[in-house]
């Protein structure tokens, strides 16, 4: 079982370094396979969705699931890097810190991303920092339960006296990847301070989404 998966990684690696096609020959070739060994396991990778042949020529190619597992990373590596400047937009408009956070498991969180506020008192230190999803703002914007405008806002949830006003971020096809928070004193953010940065978190997010 374990020889048969890495000879059908093995091919997988020389598809997708070869993404406008190889012939079954050379894929066979380069992983010192017998090609009707070879053909078998490229088959199971074409049902997986994993490779494609072409019914022109027979070629593999990459397919359609390996595209979207890409993707998918692609777009999680670079949210961090996108996300920097807005944060520093949202922090500069707000005065309060703004954060990134990314879904670390079922249960927790990590911050990603800083922005720090400009105000003396202010809310610093959580980049990198994991969080429980349970009972937060960061946590119910990534489980996609808001408020009807789209903001969730907890106050004394994680540190007393702080109030942290989150908003998921969306991918293209819909689902929640990341979440957007504003972090900072509850005495500050409260009234129409916080109403203004309910529409600003709320603005990040739509622009961070890919």
């Amino acid at each position: 079982m374990a020889q048969a998966a890495d000879r059908g990684l093995s091919l997988l690696r020389v598809v997708a370094d070869h993404t406008d096609g190889i012939t079954l020959s050379d894929a066979a070739r380069t992983v010192d396979l017998a090609p009707s060994t070879a053909l078998r396991h490229l088959r199971s990778l074409e049902v997986a969705g994993f490779v494609h042949r072409r019914p022109d020529d027979g070629r593999f190619e990459p397919g359609p699931e390996l595209f979207r597992i890409a993707r998918a990373l692609v777009t999680a590596a670079s949210l961090p890097r996108v996300a920097e400047p807005l944060l520093a937009e949202l922090a500069a408009t707000t005065g309060e810190s703004a954060y990134l956070a990314e879904p670390l498991d079922r249960t927790h969180a990590v911050y990603t991303c800083l922005a720090e506020g400009h105000h003396a008192i202010r809310h610093v230190s959580w980049l990198g920092h994991q969080v429980s999803r349970r009972d937060t703002a960061v946590g119910a914007a990534l489980a996609g339960r808001t408020d009807p405008d789209g903001v969730v806002v907890r106050v004394d949830a994680v540190e007393a006296g702080i109030t942290a006003v989150s908003t998921p971020v969306r991918s293209a096809d819909g689902r929640v990847v990341a979440a957007i928070s504003i972090v900072g004193p509850s005495f500050r953010l409260q009234g129409d301070v916080l109403a203004r940065t309910r529409c600003a978190v709320l603005g990040t997010a739509a622009r961070l989404a890919p």
